[in-house]
């Protein structure tokens, strides 16, 4: 299960760069030489004196670049439907025919058409360019799609460490935040020397503000807790005040009740004893719908990946 939240996280807040723009140019420039005259790679010969040459390298050039754009746009267009890391099967099928095959021939086509004169001449140089060229540009396009392969691989890799260092980082803070109210009533009883036997034993609490005034919330009395960017509020079952939180959720489900509490979206966590009712989307995403003496300001989702997970959570007696 963590290693799906974690995938999903992924694809929603890193878009793979696979090659940047410039150097997508800088190779149409030396792959276009090439593709036009394999046999006289950048070789500055008489040929280059022609002002035609330059015309085809452009032209070569050109097609060079929108064979790499589109396999960049096509990889990321399909790192948002199917991942390498959890969709394989299927993304590698889409990979090899749309990624690959389509591509490969589309390309020949379009040299034929623009390098081949449409005559007697042309039409019968048609199969020998195929079978030529077909090979060499299949090869590329696979090569390039396995770079593109690799990249993903290490983008994920590096973002898995990421994730580890700042959640090591968040936990250590925690552990510095999180108090219990036996320390806090301990201080109280030693400071106003009253009788342990009259406290009260409370639960372990959370350190949290108020406007700008510190507080400490009783983690089994959260009701809700949102995090995004520039929002981190958090509610408590018998107050209508809202606090703010300098937490990730991740981190704070490692010390919450997960019998109790949810994370959905990566943006909510909620008390099971808030929630209403829950309704199936056509799309396979769950719409949480919380009890009336909770202002729902926005909707709340679960993902399709984790709706069975929520079902048996939420309906665990």
């Amino acid at each position: 299960m963590q290693t799906k939240k974690l995938i999903e996280t992924f694809h929603s807040e890193v878009h793979v760069n696979y090659l940047p723009i410039r150097l997508q140019l800088f190779l149409a420039i030396l792959l276009g030489n090439f593709f036009y005259s394999p046999s006289k790679f950048l070789v500055f010969d008489a040929r280059y004196s022609a002002p035609k040459f330059y015309l085809y390298w452009f032209l070569s050039s050109l097609i060079v670049m929108c064979v790499l754009w589109g396999a960049h746009f096509f990889n990321r267009y399909m790192d948002r439907r199917l991942s390498w890391l959890t969709d394989f099967k299927p993304r590698l099928i889409r990979q090899i025919g749309y990624g690959v095959l389509l591509p490969a021939l589309l390309t020949v086509l379009c040299v034929m058409l623009v390098f081949l004169p449409l005559n007697a001449k042309g039409w019968g140089a048609l199969i020998p360019y195929m079978r030529n060229e077909f090979r060499f540009l299949f090869l590329f396009i696979f090569i390039l799609n396995l770079l593109f392969l690799v990249i993903y691989v290490m983008r994920f890799a590096r973002f898995v460490k990421d994730q580890y260092l700042e959640a090591e980082i968040e936990r250590t803070a925690l552990k510095e935040m999180i108090f219990t109210y036996e320390a806090l009533q301990s201080k109280l009883e030693d400071e106003r020397g009253e009788n342990l036997s009259d406290s009260v034993k409370l639960a372990t609490c959370l350190g949290v503000k108020y406007g700008y005034e510190d507080n400490y919330v009783a983690l089994d009395g959260i009701a809700f807790i949102k995090s995004s960017a520039n929002d981190k509020k958090l509610l408590t079952l018998t107050s209508s005040k809202e606090y703010t939180h300098n937490y990730s959720l991740e981190t704070l489900m490692k010390v919450l009740d997960h019998d109790q509490y949810y994370l959905m979206y990566r943006r909510y966590i909620v008390n099971r004893n808030i929630i209403k009712e829950y309704r199936a989307l056509d799309n396979g995403i769950l719409a949480i719908e919380l009890k009336s003496d909770f202002e729902q300001q926005e909707d709340i989702f679960v993902s399709r990946y984790h709706a069975a997970d929520f079902k048996r959570w939420f309906e665990k007696d």
